[in-house]
């Protein structure tokens, strides 16, 4: 499975992930690259994150690391109902284990 980011501004980094995701391996991807990726594109703090509600994003200690740094960039909230994540829906979804996270931008 692969990790990535990315912005209008640039493209972050992608992480192989070689084992299934759990909570502290999620936790130092984001604190090892997500992180120096949002302080370098986003450096007055005004970039926001978005996750897709996997079961590694949503633990305590992921939550906690984001409401840690929330002055260094927001969370966005994303829907658990959200069509994105019903793979049955799309023929193009079913075939891909590729999980990006995604990476929203609003001017501020």
């Amino acid at each position: 499975m692969l990790w990535g980011t990315f912005s209008w501004a640039a493209l972050g980094p992608v992480v192989v992930v070689e084992q299934t995701l759990k909570a502290a391996n999620y936790l130092n991807i984001i604190a090892d690259q997500l992180h120096p990726y949002m302080a370098f594109v986003f450096p007055t703090g005004n970039g926001i994150f978005q996750q897709d509600n996997g079961p590694c994003q949503k633990s305590r200690i992921v939550l906690e690391w984001f409401e840690v740094h929330t002055d260094e960039f927001h969370l966005m909230p994303w829907p658990s109902n959200s069509p994105d994540r019903n793979r049955s829906g799309s023929s193009e979804l079913k075939h891909h284990h590729v999980r990006i996270s995604r990476l929203c931008v609003t001017a501020a």
